[in-house]
């Protein structure tokens, strides 16, 4: 579910998710989450390359549809299930093992799922047909978006947001950061950086229960799959409560 605060330029068109347990589609820029800015600042507006991959997948109980074609970058998956019981859906390849991208039981479920798509990605998407395998005893809608954005939003970013979700495209230049987080609930917490060109994400933070914490990370420098470098990132928060991350500059004036 989605809490938004404002709407952030993230992608460019608006995904059929209802907010907060609604049953009417709406349009909103798709997000799981929304930054809040200074009264009248203007908010940057991220810009994108080519775009990959665009598909309304919908039905009712289980059901296996494509083949959709992945390149290299990062792939979201927009997913709402009306249903009682389980729900779960796997991207499926040939010559490669399963990749769950939802597994969740019971329902209903309204989330956001966000993938790293890249070459070598062991266990996880590589460039290449997939199919898309739901298990569901229920009404169910996903939808498939894959962009690369070439430039996003700068910190200082607010994100909200409740269960699976994620943020905005986001600006990243050398520097040190800090990333406040709250969390609520018993399950854990995770939050990832998705490099908009596709490599290995960056788990900035892992919690279980309850939590309220400062995490320092630096982009730049490093070894390489050390630290994140310059350029944009998807976020992906992993949760079954409630959630607040901010992001901040600490170089910024």
């Amino acid at each position: 579910m989605l809490r938004l605060i404002a709407l952030p330029a993230m992608l460019a068109f608006a995904v059929a998710l209802a907010a907060c347990g609604g049953s009417e589609e709406i349009a909103i820029e798709p997000t799981a989450a929304a930054i809040s800015e200074p009264t009248g600042t203007p908010r940057p507006r991220a810009t994108f390359a080519p775009r990959p991959l665009q598909a309304l997948l919908e039905g009712e109980g289980s059901d296996v549809l494509g083949p959709y074609e992945m390149v290299s970058g990062v792939i979201i998956a927009f997913v709402r299930y009306d249903g009682d019981a389980p729900f779960s859906l796997t991207f499926l390849s040939e010559g490669q093992a399963p990749v769950t991208s939802v597994d969740a039981g019971p329902g209903p479920y309204n989330g956001e799922r966000v993938h790293s798509v890249f070459e070598g990605n062991d266990g996880g998407l590589g460039p290449g047909e997939y199919t898309v395998a739901v298990d569901a005893a229920g009404p169910w809608r996903v939808r498939l978006f894959q962009e690369r954005a070439i430039r996003g939003t700068p910190p200082e970013i607010v994100l909200t947001g409740s269960g699976d979700g994620g943020g905005s495209w986001l600006q990243l230049e050398d520097g040190e950061y800090t990333m406040s987080t709250s969390h609520t609930g018993s399950a854990g917490f995770t939050v990832d950086l998705f490099d908009a060109q596709g490599v290995p994400p960056y788990r900035i933070v892992q919690a279980t229960g309850d939590h309220d914490g400062e995490q320092l990370f630096t982009v730049g420098g490093g070894q390489p799959g050390e630290n994140p470098q310059p350029g944009v990132y998807a976020m992906g928060v992993r949760s079954q409560g409630d959630w607040s991350v901010t992001i901040t500059d600490n170089d910024a004036p």
